[in-house]
């Protein structure tokens, strides 16, 4: 995994120091062992870093240890990376702002005030470039020691007027991304506490939308006792997601990896978990029911794309059915069904032009694992993100995951749990 992010690495470790010993350590010292000092801890982070590259084989006994280098790298080397930007932006500024204009006449005063101003905008800016180089190493380390298990509860009531009078007020629960070889690294116990957290709303159903691990079956020793405690009045219902595919490893076979991808099955099934693969299920209240289909995973390359609408809608009414022009219109009568899907971009692909889907639960983005103020850097990746979407009578919910992926961290975008209530529109 970290050949794929070597060449961003490096770039964050070599340019800031360079950077900040040319326009600062230089002109501190002339003494050659004060300067090579500088460069020691620098030094150290590439020997770390290289000591866990040749062991990054993506197996679970050495993922704890990618995660902890990637939050040490990222504490020492993001914050001198965001001093160097906006301090070469302050030396540009300040340059400017000394500038002196041509075809006019100054005195020695006017010099040495542009000069002045030139110096005081640079201290200013540089200032502010220590205090965000600061603000950034708390939120790493904030995101790492407490962000990464700031459980949170959401709460969503959607409307629908499709829904049969017998679910109105039936609530779901809603998680996905467990990424469970994440939490082997010394926090084992949150997913129990997780477990207990769920198992605490008594919610009518659970379902899980994908990534139960990282990249391996392996990450799941140890956890079953505790996976199997999960329960709801209507069962335990869970699909797959991409890194569930074993898509990230290297298996000496395709024997061996499909091998791989059935014990991930197997074990979720263990669980008591309904795994839908591209199937469907009726639940049933008095003379109501509603579908709830699972898809296996169907996203953007390089990721799988595997759903299959026919397959997921066999046996039910008018989920295939195409829909008026206008979005807006009510639809067609049909079995009210909810997708289980995890690439939320599949809706907005597939479930929106071809089906009659009426609420859609999906996971992958994470939120980024940094959302601040509403803002993430994955919104500029995927349309739909993180909450609730609707498209005339459809809707989509993104939620942000429990678990995380090569970084153990969060900050903003917590970990969360969606509690969705079904409600009828009268």
């Amino acid at each position: 995994m970290l050949q794929r992010v070597l060449f961003v690495l490096f770039i964050l470790l070599i340019v800031p120091d360079i950077y900040i010993y040319y326009v600062y350590i230089r002109k501190w010292t002339s003494v050659w062992w004060k300067r090579a000092l500088y460069f020691l801890p620098s030094l150290l982070l590439l020997t770390y870093l290289i000591v866990v590259l040749v062991h990054d084989d993506l197996r679970a006994p050495h993922q704890p240890m990618v995660g902890t280098l990637m939050i040490v790298f990222l504490t020492v080397t993001s914050p001198k990376m965001l001093f160097t930007i906006f301090d070469a932006i302050g030396v540009s500024c300040g340059r400017l702002k000394a500038r002196l204009k041509p075809d006019h006449e100054y005195t020695e005063e006017d010099v040495e005030r542009k000069e002045q101003q030139g110096k005081v905008l640079r201290r200013n800016i540089r200032l502010f470039a220590m205090a965000f180089a600061l603000c950034s190493s708390f939120i790493i380390l904030y995101g790492y020691f407490w962000g990464r298990n700031r459980y949170q509860v959401n709460q969503q009531e959607i409307y629908f007027e499709s829904l049969p009078d017998s679910f109105d007020g039936y609530r779901i629960l809603h998680f996905s991304d467990l990424h469970i070889g994440t939490f082997a690294d010394g926090h084992q116990r949150d997913v129990s506490t997780i477990v207990d957290l769920i198992n605490r709303q008594h919610c009518d159903m659970v379902v899980f939308t994908g990534d139960i691990v990282n990249y391996e079956s392996a990450e799941l020793q140890g956890f079953e006792q505790v996976l199997n405690k999960l329960h709801a009045p209507d069962g335990v219902y869970s699909v797959l997601g991409n890194h569930d595919y074993d898509m990230y490893l290297h298996f000496t076979s395709e024997a061996e990896k499909k091998r791989d991808m059935e014990l991930i099955k197997f074990k979720e099934r263990s669980y008591g978990w309904h795994l839908l693969l591209n199937e469907n299920i009726v639940l049933r209240r008095g003379n109501d029911s509603i579908a709830l289909l699972g898809s296996e995973n169907d996203g953007m390359p390089p990721w799988p794309a595997l759903g299959d609408i026919h397959k997921m809608a066999e046996g039910l009414t008018g989920l295939e059915q195409r829909k008026s022009e206008d979005s807006l219109v009510a639809p067609p009568p049909h079995t009210f069904s909810i997708l289980l899907t995890h690439d939320p971009t599949y809706w907005r692909r597939d479930i929106i032009p071809e089906t009659n889907i009426d609420l859609t639960l999906a996971g992958h983005t994470h939120a980024g694992q940094f959302k601040i103020f509403g803002w993430s850097p994955i919104q500029h990746k995927y349309r739909e993100w993180s909450g609730v979407y609707t498209e005339g009578f459809q809707v989509l919910n993104v939620t942000d995951g429990v678990g995380n992926i090569m970084l153990p961290f969060r900050f903003g975008a917590w970990p969360e749990l969606d509690i969705i209530t079904l409600k009828k529109l009268k």
